[in-house]
């Protein structure tokens, strides 16, 4: 059965905020990975299946196991929409919020019932009011966030309400040297022919490959959870560390 679409959220009346982290270091800005994403709305769901190995559903799932029971959910970065979809299915009032207008055509197109509210917006200056959400979630997102992470993480605390727990899932290095190996190889190899069969001239080479390698190790995520104001801060690996869920709860 459709589920009941959430109401049209409110603009927030407080200012965005307007530092950057000083942990940046990748070169990439928001408007060239916004334009990288617009290129590649049209293969992204065919390139998520095959460089996960098919994976992908299960991590998911694994996500999505984890929202409380009957919340009103915001899927932050949500691209073509896939763990919106996957929200909604489990019972849950969703709002989908992507930067690329073109992930979000996608996103409308396969949502034939009309059962998610999808917008325009950007994760560190999320147009909500406070208080306005249970849960927050986003899927392989983090990485294009690091240069606004500790934005993000505040908007997040900002937007849920007390009692409200933040979900986060992405890609990891693997500890155990046979399964780093693995990734290595996958990342080197796997990852670029996938993206040039898939994608072809539009596949942004190097990009998925170095944002994992530079990205915080789960410990700094979990940190900069804290710091930014969640208690019960957890993370959990899953396929040996090359994917890692994050996990908080705004206790006021």
């Amino acid at each position: 059965m459709a589920q009941k679409r959430p109401s049209e959220p409110k603009t927030s009346s407080n200012p965005a905020p307007d530092s950057v982290s000083s942990a940046a270091v990748t070169p990439y800005t928001g408007p060239s990975i916004r334009a990288m994403f617009d290129r590649i709305a049209a293969d992204y769901d065919r390139f998520n299946a095959w460089a996960s190995l098919g994976l992908h559903h299960h991590w998911r799932k694994a996500l999505l196991s984890r929202v409380p029971v009957g919340s009103r959910v915001l899927d932050i970065a949500t691209g073509t929409g896939d763990v919106a979809f996957l929200a909604a299915h489990f019972g849950h009032a969703v709002v989908g919020l992507d930067f690329s207008e073109r992930m979000l055509a996608k996103a409308r197109e396969k949502d034939t019932e009309g059962i998610i509210r999808w917008m325009n917006g950007s994760a560190d200056r999320l147009p909500f009011s406070d208080r306005s959400f249970e849960c927050i979630t986003s899927a392989f997102a983090l990485r294009n966030l690091r240069g606004c992470l500790e934005e993000t993480f505040k908007e997040n605390f900002r937007v849920l309400r007390n009692g409200g727990k933040v979900l986060h899932m992405d890609f990891g290095r693997p500890n155990s040297a046979i399964s780093r190996l693995g990734h290595q190889m996958h990342l080197n190899y796997g990852i670029p022919l996938i993206g040039q069969w898939v994608c072809g001239e539009r596949w942004p080479k190097g990009y998925l490959e170095n944002t994992i390698r530079d990205f915080y190790e789960p410990e700094e995520v979990a940190d900069l959870l804290k710091r930014t104001g969640f208690s019960d801060v957890r993370y959990e690996p899953m396929s040996f560390g090359a994917v890692q869920i994050y996990e908080g709860i705004k206790k006021c």
